[in-house]
């Protein structure tokens, strides 16, 4: 079992996908956006702990659990404590670039550090090749990401935004 503790604030604000979603909907929609993900790229021997600053809870999604630090903690506070929680249960891995604090207090725990951006190539990149077959292609393209792609293809095949 590989156990994932995210610190959410930090992967939402170095991946440009979740940032961009913040700029256009909001930190909310954000988080939205990166449990949905989670919860859809996930096999079966992975759990995903998602830490954040602040916010307001969410409702769970398979395999993915949200929580918000409590007053007078931070959310590197609540990282630690769900890794040494979670120790010992199989792989722990802690997902923050906040090297200088988060994962210098990991060393020595057996508990592993990564990156935002090993995160990204190992789970959100690669998260689709790890549960799909090999050799099945979708038919159907991917879902615009943001009102610029959105309003792009309006533009491309003639529709104009007034007329709808």
């Amino acid at each position: 079992m590989i156990h994932w503790i995210v610190d959410g604030n930090n992967l939402i604000h170095s991946d440009p996908q979740f940032r961009q979603r913040m700029k256009e909907t909001g930190f909310e929609a954000a988080r939205q956006l990166l449990e949905h993900e989670l919860s859809r790229l996930r096999s079966s021997d992975e759990t995903f702990d998602v830490v954040y600053d602040g916010g307001s809870a969410l409702p769970g999604r398979t395999g993915v659990e949200s929580s918000i630090a409590r007053r007078g903690e931070s959310a590197d506070d609540r990282v630690l404590a769900l890794a040494r929680k979670k120790g010992g249960s199989g792989t722990v891995r802690v997902v923050t670039d906040d090297r200088s604090d988060i994962g210098s207090r990991l060393d020595g725990s057996g508990v592993e550090w990564v990156s935002c951006a090993d995160f990204r190539k190992l789970v959100l990149k690669g998260g689709a090749g790890r549960n799909s077959k090999p050799g099945k292609v979708s038919g159907k393209p991917a879902a615009p990401r943001s009102k610029k792609q959105v309003d792009f293809w309006l533009q491309e095949f003639g529709v104009n935004a007034e007329e709808e």
